[in-house]
């Protein structure tokens, strides 16, 4: 087709990218279809300038879907949609434009084209840490280090800005200096959820927002298993924290796999509902995470030394709690009367000291430090 080599050629001009805009943007066709004109005819240009008689003869398009498509041509207005992007600092890139990411040129079903607010990947390593959105305490503190590691190596962080799981990974990585990506199943003018705001308004300034939906477009819930794709093709490796066995999380899974992406998932307890899917996954041959090393082995980058983890993460309260641990468990209970801080408070810095490998927990709420 002539619209897919014209970067080969030349700079596409305005007037053809909004030809493009208006055809990606109408839905008065499915996505197939669009495909089917666009291989019929030459250009969208083209496919716009066409009569409804010609349309009709290209036998693609019932008479009721050439009414829609010529009627879009005058309830689509382009010039109000780029005034909107411009002063929501939005850009468009379409397949063949030079910043059109490389990974998913190489994937099934490539997007036609990505609304950026902010920025795409463009660290050498990226990672997706994905899960489910009723997550454990333990899946949230988990995600949310991963996301942290990541970040403190200059791996890109990318998920889909969802509760739980996806939403701590995002949260790591931005906390810790580095950048993150989410990749949304709506417009990327719309924050979703919206209780999201915050990393949202972050990652414009620290890594980017990303959709193939039009701006405008409601979160609907048969984009968000589309857009998983996405979320495994920008990807080096997609990490399954916590997912049930029936979930998203699988789904993006699966396009990695599709799509020759490696996957990690995080094992569980075989009576726990949230590790039925990750334990599923390392069945099927997933990489099992264990530590932050595990990742690196993937990714080849150069191991953190554990004493390097200890001067990070010892310091203010966790020195104080990680002080209190010895050799011998010692309860939550007594712990927390020790540092004076309260039991909730006391067991997350738990929880973290023991997602580093600093401490364990020997038997239920009772924890004592590892030798390092």
């Amino acid at each position: 087709m002539e619209d897919k080599k014209l970067s080969d050629k030349k700079e596409i001009n305005n007037e053809q990218r909004n030809y493009r805009l208006w055809f990606h943007c109408t839905e008065a066709i499915n996505l197939p279809k669009k495909k089917k004109l666009l291989e019929f005819f030459k250009s969208t240009e083209e496919i716009y300038k066409c009569s409804a008689k010609r349309l009709m003869l290209s036998e693609i398009l019932s008479e009721e879907e050439v009414n829609r498509l010529i009627h879009s041509k005058n309830t689509i207005d382009i010039e109000a949609q780029l005034e909107y992007m411009e002063k929501n600092n939005v850009s468009v890139i379409f397949e063949d434009d030079r910043d059109y990411p490389e990974k998913l040129k190489n994937i099934s079903n490539p997007p036609y084209c990505l609304f950026v607010k902010g920025r795409l990947p463009k660290e050498k390593k990226t990672v997706a840490v994905v899960g489910a959105r009723g997550c454990t305490n333990y899946g949230r503190q988990l995600a949310k280090k991963i996301g942290s590691d990541m970040a403190k190596q200059g791996v890109g962080v990318i998920g889909g800005m969802a509760r739980g799981i996806d939403t701590y990974g995002h949260r790591g990585a931005l906390e810790a200096g580095g950048n993150s990506y989410a990749v949304l199943g709506c417009g990327v003018d719309i924050c979703y959820p919206y209780e999201n705001i915050e990393i949202y308004e972050e990652m414009k300034e620290k890594g980017g927002v990303i959709s193939e939906f039009p701006l405008g477009c409601q979160p609907k819930s048969w984009n968000f298993p589309v857009r998983n794709r996405i979320i495994s093709g920008l990807s080096d490796l997609v990490i399954v924290v916590e997912a049930r066995r029936k979930s998203g999380s699988l789904i993006t899974a699966e396009y990695a796999l599709s799509q020759g992406i490696d996957v990690m998932a995080v094992p569980g307890r075989t009576t726990d509902v949230l590790s039925e899917g990750c334990n599923s996954l390392i069945k099927d041959g997933a990489y099992v995470y264990t530590s932050t090393e595990d990742i690196n082995d993937i990714l080849k980058i150069k191991n953190v030394k554990k004493s390097e983890i200890l001067v990070k993460v010892l310091e203010k309260d966790f020195e104080v709690v990680y002080s209190k641990t010895d050799l011998v468990p010692v309860s939550l209970q007594e712990l927390a009367d020790k540092t004076g801080f309260d039991t909730g408070k006391t067991l997350e810095i738990l929880v973290k000291l023991q997602l580093e490998g600093l401490i364990c927990e020997p038997a239920k709420n009772y924890y004592a430090r590892k030798s390092i």
